[in-house]
């Protein structure tokens, strides 16, 4: 009788751990769904220009231009944007700039982007979606990569700052690449 209780035991913890990698295996798969190389489908995206309209609206009419000004120029919309996820690592580029090689597990990393601002990224998937998250002293962005039924991938954007009386917020749609 012992010796079954033992099997049991056994039994019911290797039929768990199964379980959990299939489920972690299943994660994994649903997120690799993100990955690839996508083309702007300018005509389904949102609108930047209304959306930063929206975002500093209710600022100060000395505050306004200044936030306009630099949310226009870091918010353009990526023509071309390739995704890799592998077992560690997650790869994201955007028009052929050198992707951004971050942990998959959330952990960030220092980057310095063209114009030598430098931010903690990171990466982490969670179920379908993939979010990027950039981090800087007066703010932060999140890049939401998720597919639609349809193939499209969706980039839903969200900037968030102290100096801001509301997100700036706006999504943009992709087609897989020829």
């Amino acid at each position: 009788m012992h010796w079954n209780i033992r099997s049991s035991v056994r039994a019911r913890c290797l039929l768990v751990l199964l379980s959990l990698a299939a489920a972690l295996n299943a994660a994994g798969a649903r997120a690799a769904d993100v990955a690839g190389v996508f083309e702007l489908m300018p005509e389904q995206s949102g609108n930047i220009e209304r959306a930063i309209e929206q975002a500093v609206e209710k600022m100060g009419f000395i505050k306004r231009p200044i936030a306009r000004g630099r949310l226009s120029k870091t918010n353009v919309p990526y023509k071309r944007v390739s995704i890799e996820i592998g077992q560690s690592e997650v790869a994201v580029g955007f028009d052929g700039r050198e992707p951004i090689r971050m942990p998959g597990n959330g952990q960030p990393i220092r980057w310095k982007r063209e114009d030598g601002e430098t931010f903690d990224v990171s990466a982490r998937v969670e179920g379908d979606r993939l979010l990027q998250t950039y981090k800087a002293e007066d703010g932060q962005r999140v890049n939401t990569f998720f597919k639609a039924a349809d193939g499209a991938l969706h980039l839903q954007v969200e900037v968030s700052s102290p100096q801001l009386p509301q997100p700036l917020k706006y999504e943009l749609v992709y087609r897989p690449a020829a």
